[in-house]
């Protein structure tokens, strides 16, 4: 397909968001345990841990901005890199009909 050309070295894969974010540009939200397509690349290799580094790169849903986070294997989970804000917890109000 030529429309993933331009990123030769990754792969693309599907992952679950580790945590919720939002986005910059257009203020999205995007919650913990949400499916996303992004590109996966090998940055490097830990020292401590001898395991690879890699770097996930997203593009949110309104297509005007990518962000990216990275895996920490020195703290077994995931650091935003750009293009979005950490959001801690987000609450879902429910209303109940009986």
């Amino acid at each position: 397909m030529q429309k993933y050309t331009t990123k030769k070295s990754a792969k693309r894969v599907r992952m679950t968001m580790p945590f919720g974010l939002k986005c910059n540009k257009c203020d999205r939200h995007t919650d913990k345990g949400e499916k996303l397509y992004c590109f996966k690349r090998a940055i490097g290799i830990d020292s401590t841990f001898e395991v690879e580094i890699y770097r996930f790169e997203f593009w949110c849903q309104c297509r005007r901005s990518d962000f990216s986070i990275v895996s920490d294997p020195g703290r077994y989970d995931y650091v935003l890199e750009s293009g979005a804000t950490f959001v801690a917890k987000r609450f879902h109000r429910f209303l109940y009909r009986l």
